[in-house]
């Protein structure tokens, strides 16, 4: 007799959950920590300007303003942790999308390139970015690395539920798996 376990909700799904949480909260914590201080928290702001802050250099200079206050992330961070969440959110079918070592190469130079140039150009005197083009090289960053985290975080849950899948259905039934 064959065993059938079904899960409520499959890896993919899960994992794409959990990524939406993790994103959507650091993307939401850049614009509380200034919505925080102009409410006259300022324990819990300085809480999430600390917390975010070995992520990012948050110069005031190089953040947005909400309410007369920095967002908790410079203008780029900004915009990966918003492509992060926007790509993650709104991707479909990326899995498949990856196949070859080559294609996730590709990806990534592709949404790397851009932030780098925007980054290394000024320093030629070449360009001059703004905080509309770091935000915009952020978010197409934050967009391709979500293209890669959604299915490596979806593999490694399904390796782990079929490893406790495995396991749940040897010591239940014996050696039947």
């Amino acid at each position: 007799m064959a065993n059938t376990h079904r899960l409520p909700i499959s890896a993919d799904s899960y994992a794409r959950l959990v990524l939406l949480f993790l994103w959507g909260a650091f993307a939401a914590a850049t614009m509380a920590a200034p919505l925080l201080a102009a409410r006259s928290n300022s324990f819990l702001a300085a809480t999430v300007y600390v917390l975010l802050s070995p992520a990012c250099h948050q110069i005031p200079e190089r953040s947005f303003r909400l309410l007369g206050y920095p967002w908790a992330a410079c203008h780029r961070c900004s915009g990966i942790y918003l492509g992060l969440f926007v790509a993650t959110l709104f991707a479909s079918g990326i899995p498949s999308a990856l196949g070859s070592c080559t294609r996730r190469r590709a990806r990534v130079a592709l949404g790397t390139l851009p932030l780098l140039m925007d980054a290394l150009l000024p320093f030629t005197g070449i360009w001059t970015n703004t905080p509309w083009s770091r935000f915009a090289t952020g978010f197409v960053f934050g967009a391709m690395l979500s293209s890669l985290l959604v299915p490596g975080v979806s593999e490694l849950l399904t390796q782990s539920l079929r490893r406790g899948l495995r396991a749940y259905v040897h010591h239940s039934h014996g050696d039947l798996a």
